[in-house]
C-alpha cells in the first residue's frame, strides 16, 4: 500500500502555500492599481496581512514577486488560448476571443501582464517573448492560409502586433466600462484581417 504521508501537503505546507498564493494575489492588485515600481514589498505584505520577514521567506526581492506574478498571468493566458481548438474555422477571432476573455476575468492580472512597463523588465522578458514568438508563429500561418500579406518581416510585424494588443487589452482592463466584450474582440478581428483601411 502506498504511503500517503510521502506525497500529501501537511498543514505547514498548506499554510505556506496559502500564504504564498495571497501574497501574489495581494502582489497582482497592488501592482495593477499602483504599478510594479510605484508598490512597496510593505504594502504588499500588509494587504496579503503577513509580517514583512514573511514576505521575504518567499521572495528575496519584488523583481522575484514580479516575475512570479507574470508567469501566473501568462499561465492563465496560456490556459485560455488552449480551450480554443486549432482547427477552428476562425482562428483569429477565437485568438482574440482568448485574450479578451483571459482580460475580463482576470483584470488584474491582465493589468499586469499588458504593462508595457512591466515587460521592459527583466522578468517581464520571458512574456514579452513568448508573446512576440506566438504572434510571429500565427502570422506566418496565416500567410500559409491566406489570412495575411506575406510581404513584410514578419518579426517586426508581430512586435508591432504585440504592442498594439498589449496597449489595447491593458487599457481595456483599467476601463471595461468604454467597450463591451464583443466589441474589443470583432474591433481586434476586422483590425487584424482587414487593417483600417475603407472597406470597398
Amino acid at each position: 500500500m502506498k504511503d500517503l504521508s510521502q506525497t500529501a501537503p501537511n498543514a505547514r505546507q498548506r499554510s505556506q502555500a496559502d500564504t504564498r498564493n495571497r501574497l501574489l494575489e495581494s502582489a497582482a492588485q497592488l501592482f495593477a492599481q499602483k504599478g510594479s515600481k510605484n508598490t512597496r514589498t510593505a504594502d504588499i505584505a500588509q494587504e496579503a496581512q503577513v509580517a514583512i520577514g514573511t514576505l521575504y521567506l518567499h521572495f528575496k526581492t519584488k523583481d522575484d514577486l514580479l516575475k512570479e506574478v507574470l508567469k501566473l498571468a501568462l499561465t492563465r493566458l496560456k490556459q485560455e488560448i488552449a480551450k480554443f481548438s486549432e482547427e477552428s474555422d476562425n482562428p483569429i477571432g477565437d485568438k482574440m476571443a482568448a485574450l479578451v476573455t483571459f482580460t475580463e476575468h482576470s483584470p488584474p492580472l491582465a493589468i499586469v501582464l499588458f504593462d508595457g512597463g512591466n515587460l521592459a523588465t527583466i522578468p517581464g522578458k520571458e512574456v514579452s517573448d513568448f508573446l512576440t514568438a506566438s504572434q510571429e508563429h500565427a502570422l506566418l500561418e496565416g500567410v500559409a492560409k491566406g489570412y495575411y500579406r506575406g510581404d513584410l518581416n514578419s518579426g517586426l510585424a508581430a512586435r508591432a502586433m504585440v504592442g498594439s494588443l498589449t496597449q489595447v487589452l491593458w487599457w481595456w482592463a483599467k476601463n471595461p466600462e468604454v467597450a463591451t466584450k464583443e466589441e474589443v474582440i470583432n474591433s481586434l478581428t476586422v483590425m487584424r484581417l482587414e487593417g483600417l483601411g475603407p472597406r470597398y
